[in-house]
């Protein structure tokens, strides 16, 4: 009778020791990201993830190792299939899976394990920690001048350097659209080497003309790269904003040096200073004087009123004189034209100025002035010895 009762009893017991070790034996699942170089920490198991072997046919290379144990198991691993590591969830170890490949440098997992293990916690492996060889590009464009007028030449160069510690592949520069501001030269579009080694930098210049004034938004450059694997990256310079003014003109100014009287008969020497005081060049300058009235009271003995010349440079001079002759005496005028081009515009400056003849002078003119006076003295001489007998 008492071995009836006790084979009761364990039947009633067993349910109840099974159902406790169903509880222990409980499994959970939990997804989370990843990157190349990043891990999970789930109880004493630690998964990193290696590398992002194929996005296309979905392949990821993992490592899988456990705290305070021999385990360590090194596996690529297919998307959308279980993989066990440690004899699988089941068993106490760990079963992954490949949710999605996003791309080369991360992915979505799901980790099926023990509930007791807890929550998974990401940590950043010693790889990830540790400096990589990366290429890193930096880019500046610069134009050779920022006083801009309209007709002026604008050179631009592009300075392309790798400041990374591995070769940038596949160097491409993008500047589009083209400013509509300008007509473009020689140069461009621009072009640099295709690859640059660390430390390495390449440049590009082209040549642009001015064409249309007014404020002018420049857009930044951008210029595109790819690593090693293949990684595409991209850096821009900066944007800035220009100024183009009208366009530069010449501006001519004669200067003539005050000419003293010229005695009759006598000669006098005309310095003139022809001065650009714009700001462009002045062209074919052609310069021409006359005398008024043109009776021949002034004439030019030596060279000429006139001259000519190809250039006269923004603030650069010309200096020049004449030699005339005053064979009339008088007030006259003279003045000096000159004409010049600028972009095929004619221009014109004029200045006008006195030469003063003075009279013949006449060395017995005085004893003119004197015979009255010696004349009236001999008549009162001779009517005082009259009267004296």
């Amino acid at each position: 009778m008492r071995l009836i009762y006790l084979a009761l009893l364990v039947l009633l017991i067993a349910p109840v020791m099974a159902d406790s070790d169903d509880d222990d034996d409980e499994t959970t699942s939990r997804e989370f990201t990843l990157k190349v170089d990043e891990g999970v920490k789930i109880g004493d198991y630690r998964m990193e993830l290696i590398n992002v072997v194929s996005v296309m046919d979905g392949l990821i290379e993992v490592k899988v190792w456990k705290r305070v144990s021999e385990f360590e198991d090194w596996r690529v691993m297919e998307e959308h299939r279980d993989s066990n590591f440690d004899e699988g969830a089941d068993r106490g170890g760990l079963t992954l899976t490949v949710i999605e490949i996003f791309d080369d440098e991360s992915v979505r997992m799901r980790a099926e394990y023990r509930d007791d293990y807890g929550y998974p916690r990401k940590y950043t492996t010693e790889r990830g920690l540790a400096p990589k060889n990366l290429p890193e590009l930096t880019v500046e464009k610069k134009f050779d001048r920022t006083d801009i007028s309209v007709n002026d030449e604008v050179k631009v160069t592009i300075t392309v350097k790798n400041v990374g510690n591995d070769t940038a592949r596949n160097v491409l520069i993008f500047e589009t659209p083209p400013l509509s501001q300008f007509r473009y030269l020689a140069g461009y579009p621009p072009k640099i080497k295709s690859q640059l080694a660390p430390e390495e930098s390449d440049f590009a210049v082209y040549s642009m003309v001015a064409v249309t004034e007014g404020e002018v938004p420049v857009p930044a450059l951008v210029v595109s790269y790819t690593d090693a694997k293949g990684n595409i990256a991209s850096v821009s310079s900066s944007s800035f904003t220009i100024n183009i003014k009208p366009r530069r003109k010449p501006n001519l100014d004669l200067i003539v040096e005050p000419v003293p009287p010229i005695e009759h008969g006598g000669t006098g020497v005309i310095n003139v200073t022809v001065l650009n005081k714009g700001e462009a060049s002045a062209y074919r300058v052609e310069i021409k004087g006359e005398t008024t009235p043109a009776d021949g009271g002034i004439e030019v003995t030596e060279d000429n009123l006139g001259k000519t010349y190809f250039e006269i440079a923004p603030g650069a001079s010309k200096n020049y004189s004449a030699t005339v002759k005053g064979s009339r005496s008088g007030n006259y005028t003279a003045t000096i034209k000159a004409n010049y081009q600028s972009d095929e515009v004619i221009m014109q400056k004029e200045v006008s100025f006195e030469i003063i003849v003075l009279e013949r002078p006449y060395k017995y003119l005085y004893f003119v002035l004197v015979l009255p006076v010696l004349l009236v003295a001999f008549w009162i001489f001779r009517r005082y010895k009259e009267y004296k007998y």
